[in-house]
C-alpha cells in the first residue's frame, strides 16, 4: 500500500472514531433507567396514586362505598326553612332546630316533642342531618344501605311483604326501579308523603340521594339532594 493510501485510510478511521465517541452517541447507547437527578417514587405514593385513580373511575352501579360531599350537597335545614318562608331570618327562635344524632331534634317548622313519634324524628334527622358515609350492598332484589352510624335501610324491589321493625336502626322499605333510579315511597314525618331516590350521577362519578317531602298542607314541597363521592370499601374485621 502506498503512503497516500495509508494516509487516507488513517484519516477515515480517525473520523469514524470521533463520530462514535461523541456524547450524543454515547448517551443514546446508555442503558434504560431514570434520568440523572430523578428521584424514584416511593411504593406507598404509587399505591396511593393508584387508589385515587380507581376511586375516580366511573361506576356503573349504586353498589359500593360512598362518602358525603358537603360542597355539592344541598343544605337540608335551609331547604326546610325556605319551605316555611323562614329564610328571612329567625329572631324569635322558630325555624328548624337541629341537634346531634343523639340529641334533641325539632319538627317541621320548629315544633318539638308533643305529637312527634320516634319514626317522625328519625325521618327528620335523615332529611336534615345526612350520614357522612353510605355503603350499599345488593342481594338479588334487595339493596342494603348502611350509613356511618350503622343504621340500615333495606330496599326490596320484588314486592314482598315487609316486616315492621321495632328497632329504629333498621328499616325495610318497598322500592322499585324508575329507569336508573331506585325509588321508595314512604309516609312523611307528621303526615304527607316522603320519597327517596337513589341514583348514579350521569357521569357515574357520584351518588345522589334525593328526598322529596310533601306534607300536603300549607308548606310547599321540599326537595333535598345529598351527593356522595366514591370511597374505599370499608375494612372487614376478622372474626366479626
Amino acid at each position: 500500500m502506498s503512503k497516500a493510501l495509508r494516509l487516507i485510510f488513517a484519516i477515515g478511521m480517525a473520523t469514524l472514531w470521533c463520530a462514535f465517541a461523541t456524547p450524543g452517541y454515547l448517551s443514546a447507547q446508555a442503558p434504560p433507567g431514570p434520568l440523572p437527578g430523578a428521584k424514584p417514587v416511593p411504593p406507598s405514593q404509587q399505591a396511593a396514586a393508584g387508589q385515587a385513580q380507581r376511586q375516580t373511575q366511573p361506576r356503573t352501579s349504586i353498589v359500593g362505598a360512598w362518602k358525603l360531599n358537603l360542597d355539592d350537597s344541598d343544605d337540608g335545614r335551609k331547604k326546610m326553612q325556605q319551605s316555611r318562608g323562614q329564610n328571612r331570618g329567625n329572631s324569635g327562635g322558630g325555624g328548624v332546630h337541629i341537634g346531634g344524632r343523639t340529641g334533641g331534634r325539632g319538627g317541621w317548622g320548629g315544633q318539638r316533642g308533643g305529637g312527634e313519634s320516634d319514626d317522625d324524628r328519625r325521618k327528620m334527622q335523615e332529611i336534615l342531618n345526612p350520614s357522612d358515609s353510605l355503603t350499599i350492598v345488593q342481594k338479588d332484589a334487595e339493596f342494603d344501605l348502611t350509613d356511618g352510624e350503622h343504621d340500615q335501610q333495606v330496599f326490596y324491589t320484588d314486592g314482598r311483604k315487609l316486616k315492621k321493625s321495632k328497632d329504629s336502626s333498621y328499616q325495610e322499605l318497598a322500592a322499585h326501579w324508575d329507569g336508573t333510579e331506585l325509588t321508595s315511597d314512604d309516609k312523611g314525618p307528621r303526615g304527607g308523603k316522603m320519597t327517596r331516590i337513589i341514583e348514579l350521577s350521569p357521569d357515574g362519578r357520584q351518588l345522589y340521594k334525593t328526598i322529596h317531602l310533601d306534607n300536603g298542607r300549607s308548606a310547599s314541597a321540599v326537595v333535598v339532594r345529598y351527593v356522595y363521592d366514591p370511597a374505599p370499601a370499608p375494612e372487614i374485621k376478622q372474626g366479626s
